[in-house]
């Protein structure tokens, strides 16, 4: 049985697997290093941020672990959800990676209106949050606004289903439109083994139905309703690189106002 990925994918995979860990190695050394002006901005560098973003490397060296990009036949149930759970927790440090960004600049700007801290609904890196925008660099500007449908539509897609609907998994597997038919005549007899109570029966249907299926190493939320989908592999490292760049940029944007 073929894999899903080609052998020069699978190369490029682990490659940017391990970039992604020199970079968070050194980012994180960055954030951790460095002076900052406020206790609250370095509480939100040093046990958000910084700490996110160790777990989004953890989590995508699990799923490497779990669902390896070379995994030909169906994995196990258990293994599945194992990686679905560090995928839905990637999604959402990877949220809380962007707000946190927001509040080490309020901190140390800081941000206020009418002299007052911010209502912390009103701080963010996004368009609505208007008093952050407005404190920031055109440069800086320039790139959230190069970087807003990424949040827009890909991550806050993936991040308000996980919160808010359905949450994010992974397929067990997939059927071909060749195989359907026999799939789904399997499915009424295994349904009918169970009504009668033929356990063995109904375990070698079920076991003939996974046969028919193939891997497939996709997530997803909703099948009825228009959600974002993604071949997790690839979608999670290039999530950390741009995470991974938003911290840089923020980094730079400090440097600039002298903060």
């Amino acid at each position: 049985m073929a894999g899903y990925f080609s052998k020069e994918a699978i190369d490029e995979l682990y490659a940017g697997q391990k970039d992604m860990r020199q970079r968070f190695a050194s980012l994180r050394e960055q954030f951790l290093t460095r002076t900052f002006k406020s206790e609250r901005g370095r509480e939100f560098a040093y046990h958000g941020f910084s700490r996110r973003l160790g777990t989004m490397a953890r989590a995508v060296d699990l799923i490497f672990e779990k669902l390896p990009p070379e995994l030909e036949q169906i994995p196990a149930k258990d293994t599945v959800l194992e990686a679905t759970i560090a995928i839905q927790s990637f999604v959402m440090n990877a949220f809380g990676c962007l707000d946190n960004l927001a509040w080490i600049w309020v901190c140390e700007k800081p941000v206020l209106k009418d002299g007052k801290e911010l209502d912390p609904l009103k701080v963010g890196l996004g368009p609505k949050s208007k008093e952050v925008r407005a404190s920031f660099s055109q440069k800086f500007v320039a790139h959230l606004e190069s970087r807003q449908n990424w949040v827009d539509q890909h991550l806050k897609g993936f991040r308000d289903s996980l919160a808010h609907r359905i949450p994010l998994y992974i397929p067990p597997y997939i059927v071909t439109p060749e195989a359907i038919d026999s799939y789904n005549k399997l499915e009424v007899q295994s349904a009918e083994a169970l009504r009668n109570l033929h356990v063995h029966a109904y375990e070698e249907l079920q076991a003939a139905q996974k046969a028919l299926g193939l891997w497939r190493p996709w997530m997803t939320h909703s099948v009825t309703e228009k959600s974002p989908r993604a071949v997790f592999h690839p979608q999670l490292i290039a999530d950390y690189m741009t995470i991974d760049e938003f911290g840089r940029a923020m980094l730079d944007e400090l440097a600039l106002q002298g903060l």
